[in-house]
């Protein structure tokens, strides 16, 4: 019999909420497979000239951009304690904050961390939640689009990162 792929939906969400959530919940998980067993070296490995981010930046990246989607969606500030444990965005230069040394299970636990906020945030949302806006990029954007927009932007690093790994492979040998 042939492998059924799907999105598997919550029975504690309504119907579109828990589709959304498993696309995201489902990249994550395919991020944790694309990097798993991946050395320290190869994490902060920052390609043959040093100057690409490293699968640990980009981790981190999506780590804080989907914390802050999650306190957009709930439509709250994002606490001080949050903010101080994600830094910036970006550094004085626009790019992303350095990350070196910090082991994948680190940042790995810190993405579950922020995937259950996810979940639990999901489970309160109801159908028409959806078609709310919050605030984004001197705009606004539905929750229905936010929550699409996080695995989307996972799918889109995770290609960075296996470009990365690729590379990392073919010049360690």
């Amino acid at each position: 019999m042939a492998l059924i792929r799907d999105l598997s939906t919550d029975e504690k969400m309504a119907p579109a909420v828990g589709v959304l959530f498993s696309a995201v919940n489902e990249n994550i998980g395919r991020l944790k497979s694309i990097v798993s067993g991946s050395s320290q070296e190869m994490l902060d490995d920052k390609g043959e000239h040093g100057n690409k981010n490293s699968i640990a930046q980009l981790i981190y990246h999506l780590i804080n951009v989907d914390i802050r989607w999650v306190y957009r969606i709930r439509q709250e500030e994002l606490p001080s304690e949050v903010e101080e444990a994600f830094s910036p965005m970006t550094d004085e230069n626009g790019h992303l904050p350095e990350v070196k040394g910090v082991p994948l299970s680190v940042l790995l636990q810190q993405y579950d961390e922020v995937l259950e906020v996810l979940k639990k945030t999901a489970e309160q949302l109801t159908e028409e939640d959806l078609l709310k806006t919050v605030p984004y990029e001197g705009g606004f954007a539905t929750i229905r689009w936010g929550i699409w927009h996080m695995s989307d932007h996972n799918r889109y690093h995770q290609a960075h990162i296996q470009a990365l790994i690729k590379e990392f492979r073919k010049r360690k040998g």
